[in-house]
Formats: structure tokens, sequence, C-alpha cells
């Protein structure tokens, strides 16, 4: 169902089998209408943000993000296991899930591999369009997950760049690490907690360091805070527009 990749069996895949669980798809609509996961409603990053008067990425309002999710059918107190693109795509899994965990969700997962390492377990996808009931979202924000430019200018711990290293070389916030975001891959899955973690101990990350992730404008960067988040990282924040956003701002760069 993916070109470039060869399914083949994992040392371990997380599936939500039954229950509550609800499934997103966060791959591009047409994808997700080719074949998905039974039951997955679609939910993309474009659905979630959009661009200011100067043309930088930012989540949408609250409010606004809130109906969203309530026409998408998506609950706000049941697990919700996000399917995306893994190393294919843009971080669009990771990017959906900051969303939801900007909104206060409290039980959001990502499928390792996405949908690939599903069909390589023998799952058998559906085409077509899929709908859930409307719900009523009644969470609010409960932690910081969200930085602006002004919290990145004065950020107390590690501004990390996950942008292509020719992208950095380019222009990159003064002092910030860089980490392609892909490096967090091993082929079509994650690597392992213990590899992940000297990746980012290498570059100064200690487990109780503080780290704003940036990108272009802050998609690919919301699946390197979903890294961090599944690594319990106390302090880790999403910098929303990132580079457009700082560019636009007139903001000091460092090449």
């Amino acid at each position: 169902m993916v070109d470039g990749l060869v399914p083949r069996s994992w040392r371990r895949v997380i599936v939500a089998e039954t229950g509550d669980a609800q499934v997103i798809d966060a791959r591009p609509r047409e994808v997700w209408l080719a074949g998905h996961i039974p039951g997955a409603v679609h939910l993309h990053w474009t659905d979630v943000t959009a661009n200011d008067d100067r043309g930088s990425r930012g989540p949408l309002p609250l409010p606004e993000l809130a109906m969203v999710l309530e026409d998408r059918g998506v609950v706000s107190d049941a697990p919700v296991v996000v399917v995306g693109s893994g190393p294919l795509g843009d971080g669009d899994d990771g990017n959906v899930y900051w969303a939801l965990r900007y909104m206060g969700h409290p039980d959001v997962r990502v499928l390792d591999g996405g949908l690939l390492g599903w069909v390589s377990q023998g799952g058998e996808p559906v085409d077509g369009e899929e709908t859930a009931p409307m719900t009523e979202w009644d969470n609010v924000l409960d932690q910081p997950v969200l930085a602006d430019s002004v919290h990145v200018a004065e950020w107390d711990g590690v501004v990390l760049d996950v942008r292509s290293q020719a992208e950095y070389d380019r222009g990159h916030i003064p002092g910030a690490a860089w980490l392609e975001w892909t490096e967090v891959f091993d082929g079509e899955r994650m690597s392992t907690e213990t590899e992940v973690r000297a990746l980012f101990s290498a570059l100064g990350i200690a487990s109780d360091t503080a780290v704003v992730t940036t990108c272009r404008s802050g998609i690919r960067a919301g699946h390197t805070f979903m890294v961090l988040d599944a690594l319990g990282q106390p302090d880790a924040a999403n910098y929303v527009g990132s580079w457009r956003r700082w560019t636009a701002e007139g903001r000091p760069v460092e090449r």
C-alpha cells in the first residue's frame, strides 16, 4: 500500500484491537480514501492549522480547533491511535498527535510504522469515506506545548531544529541544535528507546532538559515533539510557524 517500502515483520507493533480506542488517519486525504484501517476517520495537519496574514503557519484558535475535532467525531475522553506515513511523510501523524495534546487529550498514541506496519501484520485496508458521529469537545489545554517566538528567543533549554541539513545550513535560529526528524527511524519503524535517547543525549538533551522543536512551519517539528513527549520529556513544546514565522518577524539568523 506504500510505494518504496516492503512490508516485513517487526519486533513489536502496537495495535488497538477492540474497545473504545479510536483510529485517526493523518495521511493526505486522497491516500486515506485509497486505503485505510477500517473505521479510521481522517484528520490531516492542514485541518488543524492555518496561515496568518504573514503566511506563517499556526494552530487554529482553540474554539475552531474544537469544532474541527467535533466534526470529525474525535472523542476527548477515550484512547486515540493516530496512523500516519512514517518516514515517508512530513511528520503528519506526529503533528496531529501534537494538536490533540495541545487540546488537552489525555491518551494519544501513534501506530509504529503507520499503515504499512498494520498491513505487514496482516491487516486488510478498506477504501472510501469514513465518518463518525459528531462529538462535543470538553477538554481544555492542559500543558504549555505551544511555543511562540518570544518563548524561543528566551528559551532556557535546547532549541532543536529538525529540518534537513541543507535547510539548517542556509540559516537557522541562533544557537539551535540540529537533528533531522527522520533520524529517529530505523527503516520504516521507530528506533528503540535506547537509540533515540542516545541521539538526543549527543545534543546535550537529558531526560529533564526543556526542548522546543522547530522546522520550516512546525509540521516536522510536531513529530519530534511527539517523540519527546513519548519519552516523558517534562518540558517539550512545538514552535508552530517555526522558521517562516521567525524570519517573517525579522528576527536574527545564524548560518
